[in-house]
């Protein structure tokens, strides 16, 4: 899934404001009282222990703005609810427009706006998105390892981290679900895997300290492409993944199945840790979802992030609103497919509505996260 933030001028107006309020600390009373229910087919299901200290484990939340508001408000939302780190997802292509020159807006932003706001970045470059290729244009037809990709790649590593100097980066994602594009193409896998490799290196370099690895989806891990997904994380200092717990039609697949589908990444990586950077389900009927199964998504990834907890360092919501129909038009050509369950699915993967208000799941979330210490 394409991330974008949305800062702009605005939100760095607004940073004195965002630093004041933080400072007071979270948002809000105790934790709210929530009344759980079990998920539907899972009477047989054992009973998970009680909510287990946050520790070391880190809380997300992809933060999207909704109709009337600012970025600068869409976060502190997702501040009030436990977030401790949010996403910054940016092309090799709008980095780097022309050989060798940067586009620093909105790295800028980022390095004045995340320091003031204690907020720690998980940061993706996306040489890969998906299913596009972003590298820039004069590199077209370049294989992934070929000299001059991983030279200029890492040129480019070097001037974004002088540019967010003062950003808490404790993790580099160098492309986003890559196996969708390698697809089962084993040159591209070992050419990708390559460059990977040496930029990742280059990267640990330049930010020691920050993890480095690559995105990949979970079915991408755990079936489509699972040999060539392991030799390319031997080089990564975590497994990076994204889950939605889809069919093949994009409908949802029930709730309750989240802790048998990280167990099955847990399972090919067992001495590993793992960072779920993208976590999400819509709530819409035209996905076969709706409200309240959305909310038990929650509570079951909630239960079995508990259970994995040492293995399972960071987890990231996506998204905080929902998107708005032009967006969805966005992604309909970004992705070039005009499958009506899959843009039924994107509409709506918030946690609260593209009007502002809370949905079932953002309230479990506060309860949650509230409860575990966040």
């Amino acid at each position: 899934m394409r991330r974008r933030h949305v800062l702009t001028g605005v939100a760095v107006l607004a940073i004195v404001v965002v630093g004041l309020r933080l400072s007071t600390g979270k948002i809000g009373g105790p934790c709210p009282v929530e009344e759980t229910a079990p998920s539907e087919g899972c009477e047989s299901c054992p009973v998970p222990p009680g909510p287990l200290p946050r520790s070391g484990r880190l809380l997300g939340i992809d933060v999207t703005v909704p109709q009337e508001g600012s970025y600068d408000d869409a976060f502190m939302v997702a501040r009030s609810a436990g977030m401790e780190f949010t996403t910054l997802s940016l092309g090799w292509d709008e980095l780097e427009p022309a050989p060798g020159q940067y586009d620093d807006e909105l790295l800028d932003i980022a390095n004045a706006f995340y320091p003031t706001t204690g907020t720690k970045l998980a940061l993706t470059i996306t040489v890969i998105d998906t299913v596009t290729l972003r590298m820039p244009p004069d590199l077209d037809g370049s294989g992934f390892d070929d000299p001059e990709v991983v030279s200029r790649f890492n040129a480019l590593l070097q001037h974004v981290f002088e540019r967010l100097s003062d950003v808490d980066v404790f993790v580099l994602s160098i492309g986003n679900e890559v196996d969708s594009y390698l697809a089962d193409d084993e040159l591209l896998w070992r050419q990708y895997t390559e460059f990977f490799r040496q930029t990742a290196e280059h990267a640990r370099e330049l930010r020691p300290g920050m993890d480095v690895g690559v995105t990949m989806q979970f079915y991408g891990l755990t079936r489509d492409a699972i040999e060539q997904a392991q030799s390319l994380n031997e080089h990564s200092d975590a497994v990076l993944l994204t889950y939605y717990p889809l069919n093949a039609d994009f409908t949802v697949r029930p709730p309750w199945q989240v802790d048998e589908d990280l167990g099955r990444v847990a399972a090919l990586y067992p001495d590993r840790t793992a960072m779920l950077l993208e976590c999400g389900y819509p709530s819409g009927v035209g996905a076969g979802s709706s409200d309240e199964l959305q909310a038990d998504f929650v509570r079951q990834v909630f239960a079995a992030w508990d259970h994995r907890a040492l293995w399972l360092r960071v987890l990231c919501f996506t998204w905080l609103h929902d998107r708005s129909p032009g967006d969805i038009e966005s992604f309909s050509r970004y992705y070039g497919s005009e499958d009506e369950q899959f843009l039924k699915f994107l509409a709506t993967l918030g946690l609260r509505t593209h009007d502002g208000h809370p949905k079932a799941a953002f309230d479990v979330l506060q309860t949650e996260a509230c409860v575990r210490g966040w």
